[in-house]
C-alpha cells in the first residue's frame, strides 16, 4: 500500500512539473469555447458590445463594436503548431482601414486569412471562385462582419449593395 501511494505521489508531482513547464513557457492557451470571454477581459471590452466572430481550428477573428457602430476593436487569436494547447492572442486594435474598407489580415506561417469590416460600404455577399465552382456567402449589409478562410481558397470577391466589387486591403499582423 505504501508503494502505491508513493507512485501516486510521484506521478502527481511529475504531472504538476510538466504542466508548470508548459504553462510558464507559454504553451497553454485559451480553449476555443473561452476565446470571446478572454478577449473581452484582456481587451477591457464592454459586455454590451456585440461581436462578429469567426473561429476555425487555426484562427479566431473577433470584431467587437458598440450599438451605434461608432467604436470598435478587433482581436485575432491563433492556435500554434507544435507542442501547445489552445489559442493565443496574436494582435488587435482598431481596423487600420478607417472603417470604410475590408481588412484582410494575414499572419506569416499560417494558411488562413481573417477578413473584417465595419461594413460601412454595405457588403452583401462574398464569392469564392476555386476555378471549378463559385461559392457564395451572404453577408448582412447592415452589420460588421468577420470571416476566416484558407489562403489558397481561390479568388475571393466582395460585392456591395450596388453590385460593385470591393477589394480587401492586405494587412500583415
Amino acid at each position: 500500500m505504501k508503494r502505491l501511494s508513493k507512485y501516486a505521489g510521484i506521478s502527481i508531482i511529475v504531472v504538476f512539473v510538466i504542466f508548470s513547464f508548459l504553462y510558464f513557457n507559454d504553451n497553454i492557451g485559451i480553449s476555443k469555447s473561452r476565446i470571446e470571454k478572454d478577449a473581452r477581459i484582456a481587451g477591457k471590452i464592454d459586455d454590451r458590445w456585440q461581436v462578429a466572430k469567426a473561429t476555425t481550428d487555426t484562427m479566431s477573428a473577433m470584431l467587437f463594436y458598440d450599438a451605434n457602430l461608432e467604436y470598435h476593436t478587433f482581436l485575432i487569436y491563433v492556435n500554434r503548431k507544435g507542442l501547445s494547447y489552445g489559442y493565443f492572442f496574436k494582435g488587435g486594435g482598431s481596423l487600420i482601414v478607417d472603417d470604410v474598407d475590408i481588412a484582410g489580415y494575414y499572419i506569416d506561417g499560417y494558411q488562413e486569412k481573417a477578413y473584417m469590416s465595419m461594413n460601412k460600404q454595405q457588403i452583401i455577399k462574398m464569392e469564392i471562385d476555386d476555378g471549378n465552382t463559385i461559392k457564395t456567402i451572404k453577408i448582412d449589409n447592415t452589420k460588421p462582419f468577420s470571416i476566416v478562410l484558407p489562403i489558397n481558397q481561390g479568388i475571393i470577391k466582395f460585392y456591395d449593395i450596388n453590385g460593385d466589387t470591393v477589394e480587401p486591403i492586405r494587412i500583415p499582423l
